[in-house]
């Protein structure tokens, strides 16, 4: 609330000493908030689910401490494939991580995030297949090694 209080006297101020300014904010503000609703949505609805069908013991046994090579499969490929701003992905990774993901795997999904599947077309056009194979599997390799040294190093606090 006093971010929101201070957000608010900040936008008041420049409405009174530069109003095309605080009308060109008030745009982009609009333009954001319109271009990051349909993630949010889809977001919220994956934590609805997760909230009422995902158990547990079922994020333990996929996710979990002891999950395996398939809690990194399962983190790797959901990393990859998920879309939109990470911050809208921290609310669910928070919900999982409360069910029993573990911090590892937590950080192999953001990580892995780099990779976007919509634009390796565009990166094998200007960078070439070898490359472009390289540097996917040189992310997934790391994605690991960070998520050994984010579970070495975190403590867990939920």
């Amino acid at each position: 609330l006093i971010v929101l209080a201070v957000i608010s006297a900040g936008y008041a101020v420049l409405y009174f000493i530069n109003g095309e300014l605080f009308q060109k904010s008030i745009e982009k503000f609009l333009a954001l908030i319109i271009e990051i609703t349909p993630f949010l949505l889809i977001v919220f609805a994956v934590m609805f689910i997760n909230f009422w069908f995902i158990k547990p013991e079922i994020v333990k046994k996929y996710l979990g401490e002891h999950s395996g090579i398939k809690g990194y499969v399962f983190a790797i490929l959901f990393g990859i494939i998920s879309v939109g701003s990470v911050y809208v992905w921290y609310p669910l990774l928070k919900d999982l991580r409360k069910s029993g993901m573990s911090n590892k795997l937590i950080a192999v999904f953001i990580y892995n995030r780099s990779i976007k599947l919509h634009l390796l077309p565009v990166m094998i056009l200007y960078f070439g297949l070898k490359f472009t194979v390289s540097l996917t599997i040189v992310t997934i390799l790391f994605s690991l090694i960070i998520g050994f040294v984010v579970q070495k190093f975190s403590i867990d606090t939920i």
